[in-house]
């Protein structure tokens, strides 16, 4: 058995990481070093495990992975279920020698990374916690996943975390409640629910006085490489609010690959002149001067988690219309929530709330107060506990203690 060593945390994701030839690690999203610091404060060491790929040099606007007290141990990097097959055995190799390091092991889910590590962990008795980042019924339906052929594995891939869930001794919810209640952490010795997004001071901008008789600016963050956050529905709903007189402009803050084709739907739908694309952003100084312009931040996702781009537009003001799926019912009034995957009701929605300008500096406010609650003077001491969690059981709960079954 592993030699028994609490101050390290072995953090296992599901995401692919870049490295380039002097050795550094990159990411356009947590993990990265900044977000890492705080488990520096409970762990001497983090070691971070995922599927890596090598560089000649980071793209731009992504972050660092590693440095002092954070290493990488790359999994052979692969993208969909084919490249995986045909991986399998170094993907194999790796993950049983990952399986007998020390320390203890938070796996971030739903993850096929995690899936299979955590098998390894309960044949040879080794406890673990969870971090459930999304809802895999949503993220793995038909039309949301990046690969075709994704949703046939959702069966696989909601027993998974089901499993898991139940038979981690540490369980956090990044995503919403629906989430905790279809993942319950039937025998974990600590349980919550403590988003990874927390927002700096500078994020929570002065409400904003809209000019009158001006167009309605819309805007909606996020990469465009796929359009599991519904951008291509939002065309479709202004064009519709088009017909209906709505004046408007929409404003995607972002660039990925999928810009092209967006703007040849906005074009098709004829409202090619009322759509533009920032294209790749600075930082989230950047993103806040979009948001800062604004009147309503609109993302009808098909699948998310905690989205902080949703986050970030309340801290900054503005009022939001969004999608019934991950966290986003428990951050919105239920007045603003849409269905998925539904261009009439989203349209719908949308005409409401032009017609109610009179309202929308208390949405604003309502908005901005609920933002409060994911300031990152208050989320730190919590997660700051849930890593302290997962050391306690670490330290206090020997290797070969048996597992319980899954519910």
């Amino acid at each position: 058995m592993p030699a028994k060593n609490p101050s390290v945390l072995n953090l296992v994701v599901d995401q692919r990481f870049l490295q380039s030839p002097d050795g550094s690690v990159w990411s356009h999203t947590p993990p990265t070093y900044d977000f890492l610091k705080l488990a520096l404060e409970v762990f001497d060491k983090v070691r971070v495990i995922g599927r890596t790929a090598a560089v000649l040099a980071p793209p731009p606007n992504v972050r660092l992975v590693n440095g002092p007290g954070v290493e990488l141990i790359a999994i052979p990097s692969y993208v969909g279920p084919f490249q995986y097959l045909r991986r399998h055995s170094s993907i194999s190799t790796v993950l049983s020698q990952i399986t007998h390091l020390d320390g203890a092991f938070l796996l971030r889910i739903p993850s096929q990374t995690g899936f299979l590590l955590a098998s390894r962990l309960e044949r040879i008795q080794r406890p673990y916690a969870v971090e459930i980042l999304t809802d895999p019924h949503d993220f793995f339906a038909p039309g949301v996943s990046p690969h075709g052929l994704a949703y046939l594995f959702r069966p696989y891939f909601c027993r998974r975390s089901r499993e898991l869930c139940a038979r981690a001794r540490v369980a956090n919810y990044v995503t919403g409640s629906s989430t905790r209640k279809a993942n319950p952490a039937s025998s974990a010795l600590w349980s919550d629910s403590i988003s990874d997004v927390d927002l700096p001071p500078d994020a929570f901008l002065p409400l904003r006085t809209r000019p009158s008789g001006a167009p309605l600016e819309i805007i909606s963050v996020g990469f465009l490489d796929l359009l599991y956050k519904g951008q291509d529905l939002l065309i479709r709903s202004l064009a519709q609010c088009s017909q209906q007189g709505l004046d408007f402009r929409l404003t995607f803050a972002g660039d990925g690959e999928s810009r092209t084709r967006l703007l040849e739907l906005a074009v098709a739908s004829g409202i090619g002149d009322k759509v533009a694309i920032t294209g790749a952003l600075g930082g989230a100084e950047h993103v806040r001067s979009w948001l800062a312009r604004s009147d309503l931040f609109v993302l009808p996702s098909r699948a998310e988690g905690i989205p902080r781009a949703l986050l970030e537009a309340m801290a900054a003001g503005l009022p939001a219309i969004c999608s019934n799926v991950g966290a986003m019912p428990d951050l919105l009034p239920s007045r603003w929530i849409v269905p998925a995957n539904s261009s009439e009701r989203l349209s719908a929605k949308l005409m409401e709330f032009a017609g109610i300008p009179e309202h929308w500096p208390e949405m604003s406010a309502q908005n901005q107060a609920t933002a409060r609650g994911f300031e990152r003077s208050v989320l730190q001491p919590q997660r700051k506990q849930f890593y302290e969690a997962i050391r306690e059981y670490s330290t206090s709960h020997s290797s070969g203690q048996e597992l319980p079954n899954a519910a």
